[in-house]
């Protein structure tokens, strides 16, 4: 898979996450700031098309805009053969926002459930912005104390799917005793109380990874209160968008590819690594970290050499 640029959007099923999209304007600059290259399907999705990705997005396809089987097909295919995908929904799920997601994950073992998930306790400003607390550990929820999954819906889990290449599983769940869901029942929206019920999913499929979750309003940044600013909202998503990226199906790809991590740094360092790129000293801040990592490395060596004799 010879990938062009780093991360793809779905542009073919009337999706609502754009990259030109104002409300969706922090999170694609947080791509480019990352040295990530974006690009778009359009007009149709295939194996060809993706190939060009490292990690490919559907955002929430748009009213009556399904995938077709042959486009399913092809993207397992794609994840098979070592393709990410990031697959976002929303309140609802299938049914509220009238496309079929589900019918290419069920392949993964995951299902989003046509619901909206609320709190009675743990919640910011309003029980439809349930605070998220319970994380199984992953390197995707790694340091994850909290987010907010506002006007979401929920995830099911078929584990029955797996086998030696397929495996799925929940990362993060509904709180225990104070969650509970107005779900469609297939005549009506009734309210039922849920416990530990998945709201994000991960999954393993052939040499490629997914991660999908029912909740379009974390990526926006219109909103400080349940937004990608709101809580550990942000960090997840950085700790998403690097899990699929770091892919490596052998021992020279272990040498050759890069690994993508999500790692603060102090605002006066900040201001004058972005001082020295804006002068053109390097070329972008992977060189830089790079380049004081080795010298640390070459230090340290040095140290430990002078240590021994």
């Amino acid at each position: 898979m010879n990938t062009e640029y780093n991360i793809g959007f779905d542009y073919s099923h009337q999706n609502k996450l754009t990259i030109e999209d104002p409300g969706f304007n922090d999170f694609i600059e947080y791509l480019f700031n990352s040295d990530l290259k974006l690009g778009k399907i359009e007009a149709g999705i295939t194996y060809e098309k993706l190939a060009d990705y490292n990690v490919f997005i559907i955002g929430v396809p748009g009213r009556d805009s399904h995938i077709s089987p042959e486009e399913i097909d092809h993207l397992t295919n794609y994840v098979k053969d070592g393709g990410s995908l990031l697959i976002i929904n929303d309140k609802g799920g299938d049914i509220e926002n009238k496309n079929n997601l589900n019918e290419l994950t069920k392949n993964f073992g995951i299902k989003f459930n046509p619901d909206q998930l609320f709190d009675n306790e743990n919640f910011t400003k309003d029980i439809s912005r349930p605070i998220i607390k319970d994380f199984r550990k992953h390197f995707i929820t790694r340091d994850i104390t909290q987010i907010i999954h506002s006007n979401g819906c929920t995830l099911e889990i078929d584990d029955s799917v797996e086998t030696e290449d397929i495996n799925v599983s929940a990362i993060g769940f509904s709180s225990e005793e104070s969650a509970w869901h107005k779900l469609f029942d297939g005549e009506d929206w009734v309210d039922e109380p849920v416990e530990n019920t998945p709201i994000l999913a991960i999954a393993h499929y052939g040499l490629g990874k997914i991660v999908a979750i029912g909740n379009l309003s974390l990526f926006s940044g219109f909103h400080a209160s349940y937004g990608i600013h709101a809580a550990d909202n942000f960090k997840l998503i950085s700790s998403i968008i690097s899990w699929l990226m770091n892919k490596a199906h052998s021992q020279e790809a272990q040498l050759s590819q890069p690994i993508y991590l999500t790692v603060p740094i102090e605002q006066e360092l900040y201001y004058w690594m972005k001082g020295k790129l804006d002068e053109e000293r390097w070329k972008n801040v992977e060189e830089i970290v790079n380049f004081a990592l080795k010298v640390v490395k070459f230090r340290i060596r040095k140290q430990e050499s002078q240590e021994e004799e």
